[in-house]
């Protein structure tokens, strides 16, 4: 799942390097260790891979957060780690300053919260949204693995958001998250399934180890998990200063 080059390396590195110092100004820069997760699995059959992980609690986070986190990941915030007087920052770059690239919105997905049959009230989002499209680019494994990959967001709410990936016109594989409150946070399952499922993916299945291989799986597991782990470090003062339910500080 390789993709095309960055178009400037100059504007990653530097918006990279803006999440970076925000995380460190508030004392947030390590990653949770792949230790933290509460368990990890990874399994075969007929040529599909599927990996499985339940995150240890993301604390300080509600479903609603949740949501909303992924409705605006492609969105930007003057967050400096202290209060919001500097300069733009993407979302998805605080989510994992080392390995994220971008999140791309292609296209409009089903409106939120407005009337559907409004043709002017679905806006091409900040984020991910249901039946839309959405291109997402990241490295991880030192910078060994690239990942550029198409997916349409088939379920997005407060208790799921799921997205099936695209290649070629054809579903080759996908990525659910299902949370729900627990004691002193949120309780966080994700699951990748990448391959075919039916009688005319065998073939492609032959192939899925050269796109996405077990030893890729490994190096996800670990992203996955500081990703992850980040958003209890993120999520609760981004969202209050959006709904203007926080103070200015985080």
């Amino acid at each position: 799942m390789s993709g095309p080059a960055v178009d400037d390396l100059d504007d990653l590195r530097r918006g990279r390097l803006l999440a970076r110092s925000a995380l460190h100004r508030a004392q947030r820069l390590p990653f949770k260790p792949v230790s933290s997760a509460k368990w990890v699995d990874v399994s075969s059959s007929n040529g599909m891979l599927r990996v499985q992980i339940e995150h240890d609690t993301i604390r300080g986070v509600t479903p609603e957060m949740m949501r909303w986190w992924f409705e605006h990941l492609a969105d930007s915030t003057t967050w400096n780690g202290v209060d919001f007087s500097g300069p733009a920052v993407s979302h998805y770059h605080l989510w994992h300053h080392r390995d994220h690239i971008a999140v791309t919105p292609l296209d409009r997905g089903a409106p939120v919260d407005c009337d559907e049959s409004d043709p002017g009230a679905s806006t091409v989002s900040t984020g991910f949204a249901v039946g839309a499209r959405t291109r997402i680019d990241e490295r991880f494994n030192d910078y060994r693995d690239r990942i550029s990959a198409t997916v349409v967001t088939t379920d997005l709410d407060d208790a799921e958001f799921t997205f099936e990936i695209r290649m070629l016109g054809r579903t080759v594989g996908h990525v659910l998250h299902r949370y729900s409150p627990e004691r002193g946070g949120l309780r966080f399952y994700a699951e990748t399934v990448i391959g075919l499922p039916t009688r005319a993916g065998r073939l492609a299945n032959l192939v899925r180890p050269l796109m996405y291989s077990a030893r890729t799986a490994d190096h996800w597991i670990r992203h996955n998990i500081e990703e992850t782990g980040r958003s209890e470090d993120v999520i609760p003062v981004l969202h209050a200063h959006h709904t203007g339910t926080g103070a200015l500080s985080a």
